[in-house]
């Protein structure tokens, strides 16, 4: 870490023209079925019989980390850079709290299959998946780190195999023969909505809590504006089966699925531009990085990258300025003049949890006051246009 100032790339609204897919070396031929990033450096991967890999170096190598459990891990989730869960096969949940050095198994009361999971906080979040008719069960929610799990009922007697949050009380979760489910109080209730599709729906993902994509077999997405109350359909220019998708800001989104299917939208999911892959390998998870770079994962160890050619109108590659760093009383921020859009600046522990939140005029200069802080280390989010990066500070 830099001692006196450290510097963050900020983006503004992306606008890509253009995205090249690379291929990274995964130094596995396992299947890879989630990847995610907690900034632009560190990031994970999980995979069949229990694998999980990361990074520190922004993919170009990675060393496997010991998950404890041999079945397939579906889906891994952050809520804060050093704390993160994954999910699978036979009712499997394992949890990391220093980075992966370590991953504890959790007690989940199945042996049914989770699918996905989200976390709104370090403590707070929701597992879903099923099997079949007893799919009723699985929906379940922690509020203490994964210590215990709660059954919710979804009553659609559907297997889930996505969820997303977009709001710690508003999620939503899909499944087979095209089920949506809605949640506005924590998932104490779940409410069916109308997709308007038999297909299955694989992955959901929410830009706030009104807009939203789902995706699924036969190449279906389906779009809302309305929190759901009316879905409509987008041409995806293929029968392929879709398996994940993922929005970067309000705009731009990705999608990837069968036999290396990607497809950019630059327009809050209106229309959809499929884009040259790297090779026919299936991808089922897409995830990007708080700046422009994105990753997805996929059959026989396939993981490939992609880095965002910009427009030229936009902000990027302006550097925001954080000092001093350690800090003992005034932390200073320092933006690029092109920057008019309101800041909100997080503060979190190291345990994940707010104790600091700001919101903040680019032209503002007073200084943020953190002589409260006790001494440590704590993450610092700063979130402009729909674009969130996270840094790390030192408090004396």
């Amino acid at each position: 870490m830099k001692h006196f100032l450290t510097s963050i790339a900020l983006f503004g609204s992306i606008l890509p023209v253009s995205a090249q897919w690379s291929q990274l070396p995964s130094g596995t031929s396992t299947m890879l079925q989630s990847v995610y990033f907690t900034d632009s450096l560190t990031g994970y991967v999980t995979g069949n019989g229990g694998l999980i890999r990361k990074t520190t170096n922004g993919g170009q190598s990675w060393f496997a980390q010991v998950s404890g459990v041999t079945d397939d891990l579906f889906e891994v989730h952050f809520p804060a850079p050093d704390t993160g869960y994954a999910v699978g096969w036979n009712g499997k949940a394992v949890k990391t709290t220093d980075g992966g050095q370590t991953w504890d198994t959790l007690s989940t009361g199945t042996t049914l299959q989770f699918n996905s999971v989200y976390f709104t906080d370090v403590n707070t979040g929701y597992a879903v998946g099923g099997s079949g008719s007893l799919s009723i069960e699985m929906i379940r929610k922690t509020i203490d780190g994964g210590q215990t799990w709660v059954q919710q009922t979804n009553g659609q007697y559907k297997q889930l195999s996505g969820v997303h949050f977009p709001a710690p009380d508003t999620g939503w979760a899909v499944g087979n023969q095209g089920v949506i489910l809605r949640t506005l109080n924590g998932g104490t209730n779940w409410v069916a909505q109308t997709s308007g599709t038999t297909q299955l729906l694989r992955s959901v993902y929410f830009i706030n809590t009104t807009t939203g994509i789902a995706v699924g077999g036969s190449g279906t997405i389906k779009r809302t504006t309305d929190g759901g109350q009316s879905w409509v359909t987008i041409p995806s220019g293929t029968a392929s089966t879709l398996f994940s998708v993922t929005f970067i800001d309000d705009l731009n989104g990705c999608i990837v699925g069968d036999n290396g299917y990607i497809s950019r939208t630059v327009n809050g999911g209106q229309s959809w531009t499929q884009q040259s892959g790297v090779n026919s390998n299936t991808l089922l998870f897409v995830n990007f990085t708080s700046g422009n770079a994105g990753y997805a994962v996929g059959f026989s160890g396939t993981l490939i990258k992609t880095t965002l050619t910009t427009g030229s109108s936009e902000i990027t590659d302006q550097e925001l300025s954080v000092y001093p760093n350690p800090v003992n009383g005034s932390l200073y921020l320092k933006f690029p003049n092109a920057i008019h859009e309101p800041i909100l600046i997080n503060i979190y522990n190291n345990l994940g949890c707010l104790v600091q939140s700001v919101k903040m005029n680019p032209n503002y200069k007073e200084p943020i006051d953190v002589a409260s802080l006790s001494s440590g280390v704590y993450f610092i989010e700063i979130i402009s246009g729909g674009v969130k990066l996270m840094d790390k500070i030192v408090v004396n």
